[in-house]
């Protein structure tokens, strides 16, 4: 009895250990058939119009293209034009001169306009010695990336006087045009292939309002182009004066007290109306043999005429002066109505 005993025991622990064995190739059987169908159903998925995908887990393509639109018109090019005013005065002109145009192959730059004085003026008839200097004045067009380098060398042709820099931002502009230019484009490329199928009639008014679009977008390409330019060549407008010697900065002298004021203000007019007087002076003097010379002829012609008119009347004969006729009628009425 109790070898049977000892002999089921064996038979019931093998048969436990059988069966756990075949309960877990049961799981892992399982565990690969969901596996399978995870990457089946993933697959489908891929497949899938993109309208039967959920958007809450996967972003449509209309967004991602969206935020890269976004991003393009964030990073735009800024369209800045440059400019800068700048006067130096020089004691060797021509060598300064010749220097400053020999700079502009250096640099690809270029004279957009300019005006040479040799300090002559319409007063030097005044002073014979009267000394004169030389004056230069252009406006250059340099390339943008050369024009902070381009303003220094210019700077340091002598002695630097004044220099004023701007920047004019035409982005909004620039981009506004460029958007418009997109919108006519648009209408004139409908209005062309309406051309095409329209009879005589109707052809000549959309061909007038297609010559009034395409004039519009020859406007608004010049512009653009003009910014372009602007923004590519930046201006320096350079004034070089002819001097005898650098003359430091004048110090400024404060006039408080009314003595003070007094005193410059009385010498200003007093200075001031010698001044006009002396040129008065002057012109009286250069304009006096002109003035002579029309005195002279204006005073032969009236002598000439009052000549004439006397010779005419002594040659007309003298008519005798006839006293004035009374008028008798009232008397005459008068006696008449007495003697009645």
């Amino acid at each position: 009895m109790l070898n049977k005993r000892k002999l089921f025991i064996p038979i019931i622990l093998s048969s436990m250990l059988l069966t756990a064995c075949g309960s877990g190739t049961t799981k892992n059987e399982a565990a690969v058939s969901d596996r399978s169908s995870y990457d089946t159903n993933y697959e489908y998925a891929e497949d899938m119009p993109s309208e039967e995908i959920d958007p809450e887990n996967i972003n449509s393509p209309a967004d991602s293209e969206k935020e890269v639109n976004t991003s393009d018109e964030i990073i735009r090019k800024e369209m800045l034009v440059y400019s800068c005013n700048l006067i130096v005065d020089v004691l060797d002109f021509d060598t300064a001169i010749d220097n400053f145009r020999n700079s502009l192959d250096t640099y690809g730059a270029f004279v957009e306009n300019e005006n040479y004085n040799d300090g002559g003026s319409a007063s030097r008839w005044l002073y014979e010695n009267e000394e004169s200097w030389k004056t230069y004045n252009a406006t250059i067009r340099v390339p943008s990336e050369d024009y902070d380098e381009f303003c220094d060398y210019a700077s340091n042709l002598g002695d630097l006087r004044k220099k004023e820099a701007s920047v004019d931002n035409l982005s909004t502009e620039y981009y506004d045009l460029s958007t418009t230019l997109e919108i006519y484009k648009a209408k004139e490329a409908r209005y062309i292939e309406m051309l095409a199928t329209l009879d005589d009639s109707t052809a000549i008014a959309i061909e007038k309002e297609l010559t009034d679009i395409q004039i519009e977008i020859s406007r608004i390409m010049t512009r653009m182009n003009k910014i372009q330019t602007d923004v590519a060549y930046s201006y320096v407008h350079i004034t070089i004066n002819e001097v005898k010697e650098y003359v430091e900065e004048p110090e400024i002298v404060k006039t408080d007290t009314f003595g003070q004021r007094f005193k410059k203000t009385v010498k200003e007019s007093v200075s001031g109306f010698l001044s006009v007087m002396e040129t008065l002076l002057f012109i009286f003097i250069y304009l006096f043999p002109h003035l002579l010379v029309i005195g002279l002829f204006t005073g032969i012609i009236v002598a000439i005429v009052k000549a004439a008119n006397k010779r005419r009347k002594v040659k007309m004969p003298a008519v005798p002066i006839q006293p004035p006729v009374e008028d008798n009628s009232e008397n005459e009425a008068i006696t008449e109505n007495t003697e009645e």
